[in-house]
């Protein structure tokens, strides 16, 4: 799958990992003072700073978020219905990878889209579990479609499972609908294909 959030949880060294869908809440601000391609979002609550900045995915903290996701998908899911790409796709020129960092620096979450012909695909987009329901999956979410729109690609479509029922909820609530397979992918009973056009 491209995307997956769960309330299960697997482990890299000490770092607890899983996928679980985030709400946005009002009490996450943007502040006014970012650069192209990073966007600073706030917590009131605890005054953290968190960034969302292009990077690499092999970068070890987030090359580490990325391989469990690996490990995660093949334990739950039949291969035939893993459509998530290879990290050597993932360092292409055509993939936009985003991070959220806190103000340590610490890797909390990740997406990217991978730009096809005609559309942009959302791909290996994971939030850790300290940051569910504080609005990281939600804004990076939108910072992902922002990053889509600047690529010229307006629709964006995703893979996600039939059983990360919260991931099908962020992403309802984002607007994305169900649609078919697209692609390479093929119809199969553990995918669920969703697409948005982006305004």
């Amino acid at each position: 799958m491209s995307s997956y959030f769960s309330s299960s949880s697997v482990h890299a060294g000490s770092l607890p990992l899983s996928w679980a869908a985030v709400g946005a809440p009002a009490h996450l601000q943007h502040i006014n003072h970012h650069t192209p391609g990073q966007i600073w979002v706030a917590r009131a609550s605890d005054a953290q700073a968190l960034t969302i900045a292009r990077e690499r995915a092999d970068v070890p903290g987030v090359a580490a978020l990325i391989h469990e996701l690996d490990a995660f998908e093949s334990a739950l899911y039949p291969a035939a219905s893993v459509h998530s790409v290879d990290m050597d796709a993932l360092t292409g020129p055509h993939v936009r990878l985003l991070v959220v960092r806190d103000a340590q620096q610490q890797v909390l979450a990740c997406g990217a889209v991978l730009l096809r012909e005609d559309y942009a695909e959302l791909q290996r987009m994971m939030v850790l579990p300290g940051q569910r329901r504080r609005g990281v999956g939600a804004r990076l979410l939108r910072a992902l479609e922002r990053e889509a729109v600047r690529a010229g690609r307006p629709l964006l479509r995703l893979a996600t499972g039939v059983r990360q029922h919260d991931a099908q909820r962020l992403f309802e609530r984002m607007g994305f609908e169900r649609c078919g397979p697209f692609g390479a992918c093929r119809a199969d009973p553990f995918s669920i294909f969703m697409e948005k056009l982006l305004g």
